[in-house]
């Protein structure tokens, strides 16, 4: 309690600063939850847009996302940049919880809404995408080297533990509770919304450093210039890459092919929370000593096998004769993968957190901010592309494995995932003195 007080009042600027980034960042964290996933699915069949539909808006996002391309000569055209993120963060909430409700009741017909809520999706997107590119630039002042793996473990726990909060209620909620509680739930979000706007901008501001002022050709230009940024960059799309080839068919995969129930899934997922509390000052201590490289790939070589493994959980029962209990194979198998995963997993999210800011120097931060996102968000886009590609492609597959013939691509994407983990870490062994910053060079 004595670090987290040291790091986090209101005697200190930088303090208070980081109070405010983590109240904003846990508060954002939540909102994304509420949302998205199985709430705005619901709220979506709710007003008659059905799953192709959802897939479509949900690719509206990435393509909005490109456009952080004129950011940086966009937010150098303010020296002080305060008002104008509050503003974009703003409408982001107001067009994306309120314009989206309101838009199902004031236009009829699924195809009307869809194209609707595809300009509104697209519209609010475009602001976000301001406010993300300027406000990390802003924000990682606060966050220097000697405190930022412990501000990543507390904001990652605190998002964490509302994430699965909220997994193992989401079913019976959605469930149980009368449909207009989708829809008051967005009013409640948008009133959120505008608290977080305001933790966003409590902060105080400081000067931009730049060389000189950018020019678009500068967001590709000036990372490019910086060796050892550029190869960071590969390990995050690389790992966009393989978390999204996979991730639109898991939950159809795991609950209609493997049959797990929904309680079960929400469960696995809570137990994340838990294992960052406990685990959380293991990897934080792993970091300080050694490196962030050193620890992600440490991390890896826990979760990436384990990864494969998970790939060829099967359907079906065992029984345990001692105790006359029959249970789905699944419940030991998914045990086996996914709880070593959330131990390794603690590890590799704190570390990849700092991923963007490991090697950016202080001068042209919206330059490298817009350039990691582009590369974070196109790594997710290409994986998605890639898992729907290739889903369609292996449609009529099967192949037998451990007894059990599998009668879809699935497993393979899920196997690929742990394919390109180990990619990854090899990566980082190969060229790990190129990767870690050097000492003399002042960097966010």
């Amino acid at each position: 309690m004595g670090q987290f007080r040291q790091v986090y009042n209101f005697k200190d600027p930088d303090a208070k600063g980081r109070l405010c980034v983590l109240i904003f960042t846990v508060v954002e964290g939540f909102l994304t939850y509420i949302t998205t996933g199985i709430f705005y699915t619901e709220f979506l069949l709710e007003y008659g847009i059905d799953i192709d539909g959802a897939g479509i808006l949900s690719f509206i996002p990435y393509i909005a996302s490109m456009f952080v391309l004129f950011t940086p000569e966009l937010l150098n055209r303010f020296p002080k940049r305060r008002w104008m993120l509050g503003i974009c963060k703003f409408l982001f909430y107001f067009i994306n919880l309120v314009g989206l409700t309101l838009l199902p009741l004031m236009v009829e017909g699924n195809t009307e809404r869809l194209i609707g809520m595809g300009i509104l999706s697209f519209l609010a997107s475009l602001f976000n995408v301001i406010a993300t590119a300027g406000y990390a630039a802003w924000h990682i002042r606060f966050q220097p080297e000697e405190v930022r793996a412990y501000h990543l473990s507390v904001s990652q726990f605190a998002t964490a533990m509302i994430a699965g909060v909220l997994m193992l209620s989401a079913g019976w909620l959605c469930d149980n509770l009368p449909s207009g509680f989708i829809v008051a739930l967005r009013y409640f979000a948008f009133g959120l919304g505008v608290l977080d706007v305001i933790f966003l901008m409590l902060p105080r501001e400081v000067e931009y450093p730049v060389i000189r002022s950018p020019k678009f050709s500068d967001i590709f230009s000036v990372p490019l210039k910086n060796k050892k940024f550029m190869m960071t960059m590969v390990i995050v799309f690389l790992w966009q890459f393989s978390m999204y080839c996979y991730s639109s068919q898991l939950n159809f995969y795991i609950l209609n092919d493997i049959g797990m129930t929904q309680t079960f899934y929400n469960i696995i997922i809570f137990l994340y929370g838990p294992f960052f509390i406990i685990c959380m000052k293991f990897w934080r201590r792993r970091i300080e000593r050694t490196s962030w490289f050193k620890v992600f790939a440490a991390a890896l070589l826990i979760v990436a096998p384990l990864q494969i493994v998970y790939g060829f959980v099967q359907p079906g029962t065992f029984t345990i004769a001692s105790l006359g209990l029959t249970l789905p194979l699944y419940v030991p198998l998914v045990l086996l993968v996914r709880l070593p995963q959330h131990f390794g997993g603690v590890g590799h999210n704190v570390a990849f957190a700092n991923f963007q800011y490991i090697n950016m120097p202080l001068t042209n931060r919206d330059c490298y901010t817009s350039f990691y996102q582009i590369v974070f968000n196109l790594g997710g886009l290409t994986g998605m592309g890639f898992g729907i590609i290739f889903t369609m492609l292996t449609k009529n597959l099967s192949f037998t494995a451990f007894g059990y013939t599998y009668t879809t691509g699935t497993p393979l994407l899920i196997m690929l995932c742990g394919v390109v983990q180990f990619i990854i870490i090899g990566y980082i062994f190969i060229f790990r003195k190129q990767l870690e910053p050097d000492a003399s060079v002042e960097r966010a």
